[in-house]
């Protein structure tokens, strides 16, 4: 079927009532292009997207392949440059359009390949609308368009204009979301599925038995069982979901992925990307054979979990494209120290899980953050290596205790009983070490207290629980979100920064600017 989007030729008696507006193939083109556009910028609230007349030959790099206008949408898609393109430009009937992103760190492969399921699965729409489909509408009606957005980008088979069942990833999307509406003995449901891949073949064990005939469905009919609430917790326990979209089994997570990596070990190279400590098994348990893990968590959050590590997460009221991969090599690519570089970038996602604020620092030139940055007497060993006695606390309080006679008014006279303590007090607990020789935990710990944590390029300790400083020079030109950010904005002039929110997002500072929030 060809779709005219000229418009339909007069007649003397007019169009019949109401039918006048479907009448114009211009209707299905609004419609279909205002749906996309709208879709794509609530993936991306901060993009610029504006109508650009079509790019002449050879200007862009074509990234999908162009259908017949005629047959569907005629979706197509160009990167202007790179491999993590500053904009990308689509189309859709003939119509184009640029989108620009907000940060500068621009389109990553994972952004692209959602931009392309957003057009897959309303292409789908548009082929039932034509009774091109064995699909039903009411299917792709069941849950949020958001959900399917990001199953067809997980499972791109199931929104094929020959597919005719529903996909496994969007309804079990749809069954977490109805469990978060849920209580059990007075406490937030929390539970979690994984979903057996459709490629690849690692042979059947213990774990991977085959379903039972009376297996069944994984959807959001299983809500109505309470009991179900227990079975599974999310971190430890999740459902097995196999490839027919069958309840197959309950398994530990952790066991899971430890077979997974003894299977994997000579076949998948490991992807090098951190995790939160809670969720690394999960993680894990999909670095091959297409497997999917997601997650309702304690913090009412849906984690997607796919390819070796965290890929979407629906928090706040929207779903969010983490592409950790990418942001990662670029935290690691602004430190001098891979190690530094990971143990930072770990301790922050720790945080953010524990819905704990931090401020994490690590400056070029500790010479030149000491007395502008950083105040010095809250470095630790500064006046071993100044040579010199530290400033002196520009608010002095008391620095003792006095012991008043319960039968006098006046105050016992002599040496005071107790010594008043301060934060310096225990700054000797960190004092000559450095950040490679620490645990995790108590790396998270420094970086958990109010103030920031920070470090030299080598991952030496200079300051932690520390109130950086704003002189004249690092006055910011625009309103900041609050004191955390500003001074993440000030301080990124003197070396990158990682800035996590108490609402668990977690943000890099390269000089003065925030390139990505994760």
């Amino acid at each position: 079927m060809s779709l005219s989007i000229h418009p339909p030729s007069s007649s003397s008696g007019g169009d019949e009532p109401g039918f006048g507006t479907f009448r114009d193939p211009r209707t299905f083109v609004r419609v279909f292009v205002g749906a996309f556009l709208r879709d794509v910028h609530s993936f991306y609230p901060g993009c610029r997207i504006e109508p650009v007349p079509a790019p002449g030959a050879g200007r862009l790099t074509v990234a999908s392949g162009r259908s017949n206008p005629g047959d569907g949408l005629g979706f197509e898609m160009a990167d202007e440059d790179g491999d993590r393109t500053t904009a990308v430009w689509v189309s859709l009937f003939g119509t184009w359009h640029r989108l620009v992103p907000e940060r500068p760190l621009g389109l990553g492969a994972q952004d692209r390949r959602l931009i392309r399921a957003v057009a897959a699965v309303l292409e789908l729409n548009f082929q039932i609308l034509f009774r091109r489909s064995r699909m039903s509408i009411l299917q792709l009606r069941r849950g949020m368009p958001e959900d399917h957005y990001v199953a067809a980008c997980l499972e791109p088979s199931a929104y094929a204009p020959a597919a005719s069942a529903t996909s496994r990833i969007a309804e079990a999307i749809l069954t977490l979301r109805t469990m978060a509406l849920s209580t059990y003995e007075n406490r937030r449901v929390t539970t979690g599925a994984l979903i057996l891949g459709l490629v690849g073949d690692r042979g059947e064990g213990e774990d991977r038995r085959p379903a039972p005939p009376e297996a069944l469905d994984f959807g959001v009919e299983l809500t109505s069982l309470k009991s179900l609430h227990r079975l599974c917790d999310g971190r430890r326990t999740l459902f097995l979901v196999d490839r027919d979209g069958k309840l197959a089994d309950v398994v530990d997570i952790r066991r899971w992925a430890g077979r997974d990596d003894q299977a994997l070990a000579d076949e998948t190279p490991a992807r090098d990307v951190p995790c939160a400590r809670s969720y690394s098994a999960h993680a894990r348990a999909t670095r091959g054979g297409g497997d999917v893990c997601l997650v309702l968590s304690p913090n009412q959050e849906i984690k997607v979990f796919a390819d070796g590590m965290q890929a979407f997460v629906f928090a706040h009221g929207r779903w969010r494209v983490l592409d950790p991969e990418s942001k990662f090599a670029v935290w690691q690519a602004a430190l001098s120290n891979p190690r530094l570089a990971r143990i930072l970038f770990q301790a922050a996602l720790d945080l953010a899980e524990e819905r704990q604020g931090g401020l994490l620092v690590v400056v070029d030139d500790p010479s030149q953050a000491i007395g502008r940055l950083l105040a010095p007497q809250d470095v630790l060993d500064f006046e071993a290596e100044a040579g010199g006695e530290p400033e002196p606390d520009p608010e002095p309080g008391p620095t003792a205790l006095q012991v008043v006679d319960p039968w006098s008014d006046a105050a016992t006279t002599g040496e005071p009983v107790v010594e008043a303590l301060t934060k310096g007090s225990i700054r000797y607990l960190a004092g000559n070490r450095s950040l490679l020789s620490l645990d995790a935990s108590v790396v998270e710990a420094l970086a958990s207290l109010d103030g920031a944590l920070v470090t030299d390029g080598d991952g030496r300790l200079l300051a932690f629980g520390a109130i950086l400083r704003h002189d004249a020079h690092s006055r910011i030109q625009a309103t900041a979100e609050g004191a955390r950010t500003t001074a993440a904005i000030v301080a990124s002039r003197y070396g990158p920064v990682l800035k996590v929110s108490e609402d668990g997002i977690v943000s890099c500072f390269l000089g003065g600017e925030r390139v990505w929030d994760l």
